[in-house]
């Protein structure tokens, strides 16, 4: 008689086990990257009236005779499947589509979490709700490309997007400049344009190209063939100062009041005997002169100095001369052409910037972080990776949207993988909501209720039959 009673406890006490299961993911169906629970349960031992025997000549075989003693919770698995995305517009915001776990980290050790709620602090560390840094791998100098950054996939570190590397963006110069469009090939007028480019300061110029029909060409063979010759009448330095007309003289008599700076040309801007040669078909065939190999040719060295003034006030002073040397800017004529069409060749420098500071940040779906600059430019920072599990349902839950790993999920490896390699991707200003399926959990609300209510039965008939026995003696 008590057996019944007893097993009736332990249905009751399953049954609340798993509503407290339920309840708790209906109270997390707004949390931000929840995984919802599951409960099942498992027989508890059996007691055995009579055990089994084998058939013989003289009777058959006999089963066990056994009864059961109730039951107890058998697992409480976390369901890891992907919770529909939430649109939040938040730049550090970041939702995982796919397999893998942000990898945060506090004094204790390493954490992991599907909420992608991040923020940048006021010393510029990538955080999440809990203060925790989000790490991943930093991004240093290339030594094959110079100016160029890459990552290095190594153990994770956490991520300061506003590090003292990361806040200027440095000054490059021109190296190469390209020029597109189109001779006319009727036209005897010179064509003129300009060419801008920058020094290692961050400085821009501005260079005035002239391209002079050359009439008294003759190609080898004869045809229908024409060249342009090249010459660069001057530039124009920082400020709007114009230096003069590309050679230096030998002598200027200048007057500098306060602190006045005054920029000359302390070069040779001399391009005689540079011409572009075009085909019959109007495709340019070669750049024939000095310093030309193939479709371009390289601009010589020019020295842009900045006069230093005596503190004499007498005309006749001398002063010395601070030079900037330009050197080695390629410039490219493999994309001009020569047909009897409007004349519209333009150029455009492939590289070089002034200085500038960063403005932003943007992460993609594969996490990689790059700064945005006033110049224009952007840099490679870091990349968020992701940790990845063989079990996930084996993490333990630490609160707050953390997991840790346990002997049973598989072992951090320290340094985690790129998003793509396990065919993820990361959505930023979106966040990962709760996977709860309400109408789920409230059918098994109903079951779980209807479950209690059978056993309370057990407790309340076996009560009735004890108080028969007891009843049975007045």
């Amino acid at each position: 008689m008590m057996r019944s009673m007893y097993s009736g406890v332990s249905g009751l006490r399953v049954h609340q086990t798993k509503m407290d299961v339920i309840s708790n993911n209906i109270a997390n169906i707004n949390t931000v990257g929840f995984k919802r629970a599951t409960a099942s349960f498992k027989e508890s031992f059996n007691q055995t009236l009579s055990s089994a025997s084998s058939a013989n000549q003289d009777r058959g075989g006999i089963n066990p005779q056994q009864i059961g003693m109730g039951a107890n919770v058998g697992t409480i698995v976390n369901v890891m499947g992907q919770g529909a995305a939430q649109r939040t517009d938040y730049g550090s915001d970041l939702m995982i589509d796919g397999d893998g776990f942000f990898i945060v980290k506090d004094a204790s050790g390493f954490s992991f979490t599907r909420a992608g709620v991040f923020e940048v602090d006021a010393k510029g560390n990538l955080v999440d709700p809990n203060g925790f840094n989000v790490c991943g791998w930093k991004a240093v100098e290339d030594p094959d490309k110079p100016g160029q950054q890459k990552i290095i996939k190594d153990t994770v570190t956490p991520i300061n997007i506003y590090d003292g590397d990361n806040l200027y963006s440095p000054a490059q110069k021109t190296t190469s400049i390209e020029f597109t469009g189109n001779f006319n090939q009727t036209t005897n007028k010179e064509q003129k344009n300009t060419m801008s480019f920058y020094d290692s300061q961050g400085n821009k110029y501005v260079m005035n190209i002239q391209f002079t029909k050359n009439d008294k060409f003759v190609p080898q063979p004869p045809a229908q063939n024409s060249s342009w010759d090249i010459s660069l009448p001057g530039v124009t330095l920082p400020g709007g100062q114009a230096p003069g007309q590309g050679v230096a003289p030998t002598h200027y008599e200048l007057t500098v009041n306060g602190t006045d700076k005054v920029y000359l040309p302390v070069g040779n801007l001399n391009l005689q005997g540079l011409s572009l040669i075009f085909g019959q078909d109007g495709k340019l065939t070669s750049v024939n002169g000095n310093n030309a190999n193939g479709t371009g040719f390289t601009l010589p060295d020019i020295n842009l100095g900045n006069l230093l003034k005596d503190n004499g006030t007498a005309n006749g002073t001398q002063a010395g001369i601070t030079a900037e040397t330009l050197s080695g800017i390629n410039i490219d004529f493999a994309k001009v052409t020569q047909f009897n069409s409007k004349a519209n060749v333009t150029s455009e420098a492939k590289d070089g910037n002034t200085a500038g500071s960063m403005t932003g940040y943007s992460i993609d779906a594969n996490g990689i972080i790059r700064g945005t600059y006033s110049n224009g430019q952007t840099k490679l920072l870091a990349q968020i990776p992701l940790a990845n599990f063989k079990n996930p349902a084996g993490l333990e839950k630490a609160g707050s949207n953390l997991y840790k790993e346990t002997g049973n999920s598989s072992e951090f490896d320290g340094i985690g993988v790129e998003a793509s390699a396990l065919g993820s991707k990361l959505q930023g200003g979106a966040l990962e909501m709760s996977n709860v399926d309400l109408s789920y959990e409230f059918s098994e609300m109903i079951t779980t209720q209807r479950g209690f209510q059978a056993n309370s039965r057990i407790i309340t008939t076996s009560d009735e039959m004890i108080q028969e026995l007891v009843n049975m003696k007045r």
